[in-house]
């Protein structure tokens, strides 16, 4: 039976699910192509993207929390265990590490990597900085993918 207290889970639920994946998308799709075929130098375009990142991980977390906090109590309160759920929540964690990693873990010690070293725009790229820096780059990369694909596996199991 469909009340209010269900309906306000499953829109914070799907809220959620919005920034994490939507967020991702435009940002890997439309804002980061766009900021860097228009920024002077590359350095400029990492530091407008990276300060939008940096305002994107926080409400990732966020919408993540949302998330969890929804799929726990509608797992008490509105639903038994089935394997269309079961999948899931299998997705949901997915999407969940895949976000943590790159929004919490990833993204702030690259972008503190590069805050911390002067004249950034000038090391070479066999350097350990921007070498660590790439490193991380591309897990972040692909923990979103990762996140994107597993969050659209919980929206078609919703």
């Amino acid at each position: 039976m469909e009340t209010i207290p269900f309906d306000l889970l499953k829109l914070g639920y799907h809220l959620g699910l919005a920034v994490i994946v939507g967020g991702s998308l435009v940002l890997g799709a439309a804002a980061a192509p766009a900021i860097f075929a228009t920024a002077k130098t590359r350095g400029e375009g990492g530091t407008f993207f990276g300060n939008i990142l940096a305002r994107y991980d926080g409400l990732a977390i966020l919408a993540l929390l949302v998330v969890a906090l929804t799929t726990v109590l509608k797992a008490f309160g509105y639903e038994t265990v089935a394997p269309p759920i079961v999948a899931r929540w299998i997705a949901l964690t997915v999407m969940g590490s895949a976000t943590l990693y790159a929004s919490a873990w990833a993204n702030p010690i690259a972008r503190a990597l590069r805050a911390a070293t002067e004249e950034w725009d000038s090391l070479p790229e066999t350097s350990p900085q921007r070498r660590e820096f790439m490193t991380l780059h591309r897990r972040s990369r692909r923990a979103m993918s990762i996140a994107v694909v597993a969050g659209i596996v919980a929206l078609f199991f919703s």
